[in-house]
């Protein structure tokens, strides 16, 4: 459980730490030398599945995006680079950054206007109607004696 100040434990950052760097409950116990089980105990946490999402996210961004960016250039720079790996790397250089994807993602709540809130809000609603499972009026049941 993480402590009552809210922070992790030492097992779940350690946990989260190697989880998020192999992905594997065995490599983790064995690495922090605990049980598989209590390695799977920590895993099944909300917050340890956040510190690792966390870490994840991280990790995207501070080491694989610049690698990435970095191929993405040499590809295009490369007179060798194969003429697909070429083209799709343009169309991904402007999907990016001229909007095409923006037009096709949705936007967050704080991004919308009130109008669309309002129109996301009725349709959040309707979706939740008819997910509702119907009422059902029962009858009660007569006295036999009476």
């Amino acid at each position: 459980m993480p402590l009552k100040n809210g922070h992790l434990t030492a097992l779940e950052r350690g946990v989260a730490r190697e989880m998020a760097a192999t992905g594997s409950a065995l490599h983790t116990a064995a690495k922090l030398r605990a049980s598989e089980t209590g390695v799977r105990q920590a895993i099944a946490r909300p917050a340890v599945q956040a510190e690792i999402a966390r870490q994840h996210q991280e990790m995207l961004f501070t080491e694989l995006l610049p690698l990435a960016v970095a191929a993405h250039k040499r590809i295009l720079s490369d007179p060798r680079s194969p003429a697909g790996a070429v083209v799709q790397a343009v169309k991904l250089a402007y999907d990016r950054t001229l909007g095409a994807d923006e037009a096709n993602r949705t936007k967050e709540p704080h991004e919308m206007t009130p109008e669309e809130l309002a129109t996301a809000i009725g349709t959040l609603e309707r979706v939740a109607a008819e997910r509702a499972k119907p009422v059902q009026q029962l009858e009660p049941e007569k006295d036999i004696f009476g």
